[in-house]
């Protein structure tokens, strides 16, 4: 099992051509302390939404949509699968980290102990799930993830709980934050019209 910020940590550093979209909470905010950039969209509000938003983000560029995802915010919204289905986009690599609660709403514990989720995900359309463990395997592996997703492809990662409040909030305003991003996707060669 690994820790969440080597997880994301992991992504700031094979990510950075991305999009990459973080989900509410405390990811989000792992996220940041790992490595702000233009590239990152911070979800701050939007529980269940990231994939949704990942997929929107998938179909106007050609580049790998890196979503990170939690256990408790993916089971939020099964519905959002179903959009993942219907459009199906290649290069859209979505990560779920699963601790197995709601640590940023005072560590309740989600469902995931009652369901597979890689299993949900090839159900509703996914090409390709993996599951990965180790950390050193998730660092080895990612950059080949990231450079090739053949998606959508679900990466399931089992993470250890985090302490409460264990990592700063987010220093950009949301609408900054979107602004931000909007510009970095809009920038040279980074959208195909």
């Amino acid at each position: 099992m690994t820790r969440r910020p080597d997880v994301l940590e992991a992504v700031v550093a094979h990510g950075h051509d991305s999009p990459v979209v973080s989900t509410t909470g405390y990811t989000c905010r792992e996220a940041f302390a790992a490595g702000d950039a233009p590239n990152h969209l911070y979800m701050t509000g939007s529980m269940g939404m990231a994939s949704v938003i990942g997929v929107g983000i998938a179909r106007r560029t050609h580049r790998t949509t890196v979503v990170v995802d939690g256990d408790g915010a993916f089971l939020m919204n099964p519905g959002a699968l179903m959009v993942v289905k219907q459009y199906g986009p290649e290069n859209l690599l979505h990560l779920v980290l699963d601790n197995g609660g709601y640590e940023s709403t005072g560590g309740q514990e989600s469902s995931s102990a009652l369901f597979d989720i890689p299993l949900m995900a090839m159900a509703m359309g996914y090409r390709a799930c993996t599951r990965i463990e180790d950390p050193a395997d998730l660092r080895r592996r990612l950059p080949e993830l990231v450079r090739t997703p053949r998606g959508p492809h679900l990466v399931y990662v089992p993470t250890e709980p985090a302490p409460a409040g264990s990592s700063p909030r987010i220093a950009v305003d949301p609408a900054a934050n979107f602004l931000r991003f909007r510009d970095w996707m809009t920038g040279p060669r980074k959208v195909e019209v």
